[in-house]
């Protein structure tokens, strides 16, 4: 089922395929042509359903009154192949079907279905339009016209087909169509229509997670933290073990200033080596507003955890400079706490941090020059001094 294959969110629009990263494309057609819950399997079943609603009881007796419509034999022999996946086989049939009765919308109908099984897209576009052009009440073609130009990658083309089969019957929406097409419409860019057809399906389908965390994310964009607190808690209340919903909520928690909730759900997406960029970012404006609030000690744990998941760039810079303010800050109270002690051990460790504390303002002076140069040039000396000066009476220890 394409719903089960293609992971859908607006978060770098991930899709994994046995835990390998591949194109959109590549991934639809996949989903599309080899799972036997697919999205064009159903609309087939369906399609047939709405033609045989459709047509006159004169339109299935076209050739003389009291025999069969022309081509009917080969037709249902070829849908019973088409059950069995049988495609090749089912090609053949319907071929013949289509030559004998063209103005059959059944018969093209199913012929795009045989030709999308065996992943030949422009043939099966053709087949659809073709069934659209001769049956244009049947919503169930444009979203077989729909999936086929999604395994294409015509995007634009894909979400024109969805909406107009949904404007046709509206009563197509299930959890499969409304997240094939917000699929479609996160790739073609289009915000207002996977906002629109994601907020359906949390109506329709209360239970279905997809839609939720679609909308909580499309919310935030927005600004809308009220409502997408509500939409991501309702996604975590039915997933509450999947990584990019944690990693959502993680940023929601941010938001309103839960800070060590924030971490507590960054650090649960993180497992999730896929999800570290986004938990990454939670760690840093959690560390960074800790830093800023004065907790030096729980702003050095964040920052030392999220960096230790960053790719080398300029977040992973940012964590080392907030890192380095963060352990400088500490430094003074480990120090006062060792001379009043005399723990060397303590001593020891104001040493050590006072090190990397250098080092990581030497490593990032390229973000704050003026800060660095005070830094390096009076407070770590000081520091450094004094520190000195208590090791002296370590000696031997």
């Amino acid at each position: 089922m394409v719903g089960n294959r293609l992971r859908v969110g607006l978060i770098g629009g991930i899709l994994a395929a046995s835990g390998v990263l591949v194109s959109p494309a590549t991934a639809w057609a996949q989903a599309a042509a080899s799972d036997s819950g697919s999205l064009l399997d159903s609309a087939a079943v369906r399609a047939r359903l709405v033609s045989a609603r459709l047509e006159s009881p004169a339109a299935t007796q076209r050739a003389r009154p009291g025999r069969p419509e022309a081509g009917l034999t080969q037709y249902l022999e070829g849908v019973g192949q088409l059950t069995k996946h049988e495609f090749d086989s089912a090609l053949v049939n319907l071929r013949a079907a289509v030559t004998v009765g063209p103005n059959t919308a059944r018969y093209h109908g199913d012929l795009a279905y045989a030709y999308a099984g065996l992943q030949r897209w422009d043939e099966a576009g053709t087949e659809y339009a073709t069934a659209i052009r001769l049956q244009g009440a049947n919503p169930w073609y444009y979203v077989g016209l729909g999936a086929v130009r999604a395994a294409q990658g015509r995007w634009a083309e894909a979400g024109a087909n969805f909406a107009l089969a949904k404007a046709t019957d509206s009563t197509i929406l299930d959890p499969k169509v409304i997240g094939a097409a917000s699929f479609v419409f996160e790739r073609d860019g289009n915000e207002q229509q996977l906002f629109e057809w994601s907020q359906a399906g949390t109506r329709l389908f209360p239970n279905d997670p997809g839609p939720w965390l679609r909308v909580a994310t499309l919310l935030r964009s927005r600004g809308d933290t009220g409502q997408g607190l509500v939409a991501i808690r309702r996604f975590h209340t039915l997933q509450p073990d999947d990584h990019l919903g944690q990693a959502v909520f993680a940023l929601y928690l941010y938001d309103i200033g839960q800070n060590d909730s924030a971490v507590a759900f960054a650090h649960a997406a993180a497992a999730d080596s896929a999800m570290h960029q986004y938990a990454s970012m939670v760690f840093l404006r959690v560390g960074a507003r800790m830093l800023q609030a004065k907790q030096y000690d729980r702003a050095a744990q964040v920052l030392d955890e999220g960096r230790g998941i960053t790719p080398a760039g300029l977040n992973r810079m940012r964590y080392t400079h907030y890192l380095g303010l963060a352990n400088l800050m500490r430094i003074p109270t480990i120090y006062n706490d060792a001379t009043q002690k005399k723990d060397c051990a303590e001593g020891r460790m104001a040493d050590s941090l006072l090190t990397s504390v250098d080092q990581d303002i030497r490593a990032t002076a390229q973000l704050d020059s003026a800060q660095a140069a005070q830094i390096l040039t009076t407070y770590v000396p000081q520091l450094r001094q004094r520190i000195d000066a208590f090791k002296t009476t370590c000696r031997g220890q």
